[in-house]
């Protein structure tokens, strides 16, 4: 395990996710309510959650986890798909993706303070 100190940079990684839904959550959800899109703060939030899963892994253990939840978010859709396939009789696309990228969503933030408690604790063990 990497023995790296608590910065401000550090605090900041941890505690943005968090942050940015309490103070930004009705601010971008009117605004995508206005264009009459179904777009929510969680939506947008994937990316920078999954690359925050890719610097935290490599800090805590000196490799990537990414690869690994890829294969896991990848092999979720499948399940995903399968299930509504057999409960419908079809395949909706729009409700497939959407309920797919919410799994995503709840996965990688999950894997994020997986990731940050795994972090701290190596700090505070080091």
């Amino acid at each position: 395990m990497a023995a790296s100190t608590f910065t401000f940079a550090t605090s900041v990684l941890y505690l943005l996710p968090i942050v940015i839904l309490l103070l930004f959550n009705k601010s971008i959800n009117r605004h995508f309510r206005k264009q009459q899109l179904e777009i929510k703060l969680p939506d947008l939030m994937v990316p920078y959650l999954m690359l925050g899963i890719q610097i935290l892994s490599k800090q805590t253990f000196n490799f990537s986890i990414f690869p690994y939840f890829l294969i896991f978010i990848f092999s979720l859709g499948m399940i995903i798909l399968v299930i509504m396939a057999y409960k419908k009789g079809e395949i909706i696309y729009k409700r497939f993706f959407k309920t797919y990228w919410r799994f995503i969503f709840l996965s990688s933030i999950l894997t994020y303070y997986f990731l940050v408690s795994a972090n701290i604790f190596s700090l505070v063990i080091a």
